[in-house]
Order: structure tokens, then C-alpha cells, then sequence
């Protein structure tokens, strides 16, 4: 990921700094999106040298909730080594000319102390870091609602990002969730090859717990990310294009959704940001009524929804603070309609991802080695004005996860269902393989995209921005909100 994050820096400062078309769709006329992208941006939301890491902890830190409201309050907790002052830098992230983030907060010197070696369960391999509160921010009324980083700097200059979502509680047509959970499962901090953990064997080290072999079947949010701190750095490109395209939306964590999935019905869309990868039963629950009430929804990457997960309280008794995934039926000491396994798994869950996205995974390919989308099905009113055809291509948009259209499995209730590409690649094991992309239309109207590829992206800002997938994906968000494509 490193590569990927100093492409991006490197992409941002030589972008030409031009104005993009609006898509055409009508803008609500209470859209905050577009005066707060006319503020001042700043590339000092970009990582820069040096970044603090997990052996020394120079300077770590995490949020005491992944989203939090205008007005309300979110607690950061830091440790630095050794001890001295620290400061905090609080950007939103979006398009600001190009910038791609805003400053919106400078708070410090604080008085920073190290903090604590974090508990550790043998069994489960969670790991949880009791540490006392380092600074308070009340959120102001008037930060838009958008993805933030904190972007924690001691007196050295090492850097470490906590991100976190602000909340503004808008009907907007469009409400993008950005999925901690799947960040948390990857999160293997501390990554110092004796007791970091996380819910993948490749990268947990020390002990093995109940799982048989290192990793960790419990994950907690009480504890810094490993490495810069923000793993998905890929998410800004959207963010870019749809704050730089005028869109309406709103943000919220997947933990809004588990907690409150009726707020989905208060919007024309839903957007499924990122790698979205681990989703408990209440989230799947809310976005299948959503669009079983008219929602559209969208899946701008792969491998979204695939494996079930629970939320615990900590051990202080805060809610949903612990991602459980046993992995196997075996291991769950629940056997039901929650049991964390992969959701297509029979005899429970026995809901397979594709019934809500129209594809689920399949494979991947090497970071760094993506393949080319190929477009099938150009006559669809999503490729309206692309100019593509059947056949054609756009190199690079296609890894490094996918999805396909899997015919052995249920498909989603729909007359309409058409894949709109087949692009073929090698896996990362060598097998023959080829990733889909989808649009359906449910019975209740809701019309349902699924990218298939984690680098959708890819194609609507920076260096391999594309008009053609631009247009196609500014198609099907008019279409969510009632326009014709354009």
C-alpha cells in the first residue's frame, strides 16, 4: 500500500487543477457539498516522512468511535515514546480544487505520555489498549459531514492518521458508508512480529489461540491502526469525484449502519465505499430493506459483504467495540443466523452475496498488477454517451480483488439483471479467472450496481481517470436520484 499512497501524493501535486463538468443531475438546494468544496484545500493531509511505526510507537493513537455527530463529542486517545508534546491536525477529505482534504482544526502542543502496553486475551487473541483520554473534540455544527483524519505529529514529526466519519444527520439523496470493520480486520497493530494480531493468519504473529494458528478471532477498535493509520487511501479518488461532481451525499460508518439501519430509508442511495468486506446480520438486514423499499444501492468496489461478523462491547462496557469472526462453524460458539462465517455458507447464513450485490469475490491478482476492464453489454443505458463498445477496454481498473457473477448460486430477484463487463485475468494462485460487473433492477424499483473490481476508483480521479467510466458511473448515480443519463 505504501507505493499506492506516495502514487497518489505524487498524482495530486501534478494535477491540473480544472474544472469538471457537473454530471447533470439536479442539486438539492440545501447541498453543502459544493460551498464547502469552494474552501481553501491543502495537501497537508498527504503522508509525509517520517511515519510513526508499531515497534517504537514514535506517535499512535485511535478514536474512541468510528463516526460521530455535529455537535457531539469523539475522544482520541495518544501514546508517544518518550514522552513530549504533541500536536493534532484535523482534515476533511473531499476535493477542494484538487487538494483533495481541508484543514479544518489545528489543536495543540498537548502534553503527550506513553501510554500503557495494551491487555491481550490468549484465547481469542484480542487485543485492547486501556489507555487514558489525551483530547476531547467537540465537534463544530458547521463541519460538513465527510471522512476526517486526525493526523497526530509529535515533536519529531512523526505522523500517525486515526480516521473517523462526522455525521450531519441529512435526508441527502446520497449516503456513503465507509466500512471500519473490514479496516479493523486487516488492522494487525501492533505489527512487531510477537503480539500483533489481527483476523488473517498471513499477518498475525506470536501465540496461537483458539483458532489453531496465530490469528485472532476478536479484534478491538480500542487500539491505534497499524502503520500510517489509514489503510484506505484508494477511497479518496471517489471522494474527489463525487464532492468534485456536485453530488448531495452524506456519510456515515458500517457501525451506523448496524446500529441504525432504518436511516437508510431516508435516502435516494446508498454507497458502499471501499473495500466493504465484513458486515454483521443487522447491516445486511437493513441494506436489503432498504432497497427492497426503493433504495438504490451501489457497490463501488469488490468483495463487499462476504463475510459476517458480530460487534461485542469492550471491556468497559462501551457498545460494539469488538469484530468477531471465528471463521468456521467448528470454532463460532453461535450456530445461527449470526454465525460468522462466509455469507454464502449453507446451511446458515445461507445468504450469498450476490442475491443483494448481483456478484460476490471470487479472486485477486497481486497489488500492482491489475488487468483491464472489458466492457460487455454497451448497449445499456449506464454506458449511455461512454462511447464504449462490446470488446472494448480500460487498462489498470481491474484488481486487486474481484468479483463474478457465480451461476451456481442464487441470483438476485430481478427481470433486468445484466453484467456489464467480463474482463479475464490470472489469479494470484495461477487459475484462469474473470471479474464481472452488474446492474439489476429489484421489483420495488431499486436499481442495485455492483463495480466488481476494488479499483473502480481507479477510473474517476488521478492518474487513470477515464471519461468513459466517469460517464457510466455518473449514468447510474442520475438514474438513483430519478435523471436520465446524461
Amino acid at each position: 500500500m505504501r507505493l499506492r499512497v506516495f502514487a497518489i501524493s505524487a498524482a495530486l501535486c501534478v494535477l491540473a487543477l480544472a474544472p469538471l463538468a457537473r454530471p447533470g443531475v439536479a442539486l438539492a438546494a440545501d447541498n453543502p457539498i459544493g460551498p464547502e468544496n469552494q474552501q481553501q484545500g491543502s495537501f497537508g493531509w498527504l503522508p509525509r516522512a517520517p511515519i510513526a511505526d508499531d515497534v517504537n510507537g514514535q506517535i499512535k493513537g485511535f478514536a474512541s468511535k468510528t463516526s460521530v455527530a455535529q455537535s457531539d463529542t469523539i475522544t482520541l486517545s495518544v501514546t508517544v515514546n518518550p514522552a513530549q508534546s504533541f500536536t493534532i491536525d484535523f482534515y476533511r477529505l473531499g476535493w477542494y480544487g484538487g487538494f483533495g482534504g481541508r484543514l479544518r482544526l489545528h489543536a495543540g502542543p498537548l502534553a503527550g505520555v506513553q501510554q500503557p502496553p495494551c491487555d491481550q486475551d490468549s484465547t481469542t487473541g484480542l487485543l485492547a489498549c486501556n489507555w487514558a483520554a489525551s483530547y476531547t473534540l467537540t465537534v463544530p455544527a458547521d463541519w460538513t459531514s465527510g471522512l476526517y483524519l486526525a493526523v497526530l505529529i509529535n515533536e519529531q514529526s512523526y505522523e500517525n492518521y486515526v480516521p473517523f466519519v462526522v455525521r450531519d444527520g441529512r435526508a441527502a439523496a446520497f449516503v456513503v458508508q465507509y466500512g471500519f470493520a473490514t479496516d479493523e480486520a486487516y488492522n494487525n497493530y501492533p505489527n512487531d512480529s510477537r503480539t500483533g494480531k489481527s483476523l488473517y493468519s498471513f499477518n498475525s504473529a506470536g501465540p496461537n489461540t483458539i483458532a489453531g494458528d496465530p490469528r485472532a478471532v476478536k479484534v478491538s477498535f480500542d487500539r491505534p491502526y497499524t502503520g500510517y493509520g489509514f489503510s484506505e487511501f484508494d477511497t479518496v479518488e471517489f471522494l474527489r469525484w463525487v464532492e468534485r461532481s456536485g453530488y448531495d451525499v452524506t456519510y456515515i460508518s458500517d457501525l451506523d449502519t448496524h446500529e441504525n439501519g432504518a436511516d437508510l430509508l431516508r435516502h435516494s442511495a446508498f454507497i458502499s465505499l471501499g473495500h466493504d468486506e465484513y458486515w454483521s446480520k443487522p447491516m445486511y438486514d437493513a441494506a436489503e430493506a432498504a432497497r427492497d423499499a426503493g433504495v438504490n444501492l451501489a457497490f463501488l468496489a469488490a468483495d463487499a459483504v462476504s463475510w459476517q461478523v458480530r460487534f461485542e462491547p469492550s471491556a468497559s462496557g462501551a457498545a460494539d467495540r469488538v469484530v468477531v469472526c471465528y471463521r468456521t462453524f467448528s470454532l463460532d460458539p453461535v450456530f445461527g443466523p449470526t454465525t460468522t462465517v462466509p455469507w454464502r455458507s449453507g446451511p446458515v447464513p445461507n445468504r450469498p452475496e450476490q442475491t443483494l450485490r448481483g456478484v460476490q469475490f471470487t479472486g485477486d491478482v497481486p497489488y500492482g498488477s491489475n488487468v483491464a476492464y472489458r466492457v460487455t453489454n454497451s448497449s445499456h443505458w449506464a454506458y449511455a454517451g461512454t462511447g464504449f463498445k462490446d470488446g472494448d477496454t480500460v487498462p489498470g481498473i481491474v484488481g486487486y480483488e474481484m468479483d463474478r457473477f457465480y451461476p451456481n448460486y442464487a441470483s438476485p430477484n430481478s427481470s433486468s439483471f445484466t453484467l456489464l463487463s467480463d474482463s479475464p485475468f490470472t489469479d494470484i494462485q495461477g487459475g484462469a479467472d474473470h471479474a464481472n460487473s452488474c446492474i439489476y433492477q429489484a421489483p420495488s424499483g431499486a436499481w442495485v450496481f455492483g463495480a466488481g473490481t476494488v479499483s473502480w476508483s481507479w477510473g474517476l480521479e488521478l492518474e487513470l481517470a477515464d471519461p468513459r467510466l466517469q460517464r457510466a458511473t455518473a449514468n447510474i448515480l442520475n438514474r438513483f436520484v430519478g435523471g436520465a443519463p446524461q
